[in-house]
């Protein structure tokens, strides 16, 4: 998932890590952009207790099964992370 392009078709999983553990997921479609999927995820979730930079986020698109890792900078930008 190099593209910051979603089809709003597609589902999406958003699956958000602090400190390395799962703590939370959100799945749905609609989105258009990587950056609307993690915002949505981080807003819907119940333990956005911390800043949204401080989360490291796995996007996978269901319709195609690809997926990566990313993370907001301080900028506000969504950026992709190299797999661990």
């Amino acid at each position: 998932m190099t593209t910051n392009r979603l089809h709003p078709a597609d589902d999406v999983l958003v699956e958000l890590y602090f400190d390395g553990k799962k703590i939370d997921a959100y799945e749905g479609s609609g989105f258009h952009t990587i950056d609307e999927a993690i915002r949505n995820a981080y807003e819907g979730s119940e333990r956005a207790n911390v800043n949204i930079e401080d989360y490291v986020y796995r996007v996978t698109n269901l319709a195609d099964k690809t997926s990566a890792r990313y993370r907001i900078n301080a900028g506000g930008n969504v950026k992709i992370l190299p797999e661990e």
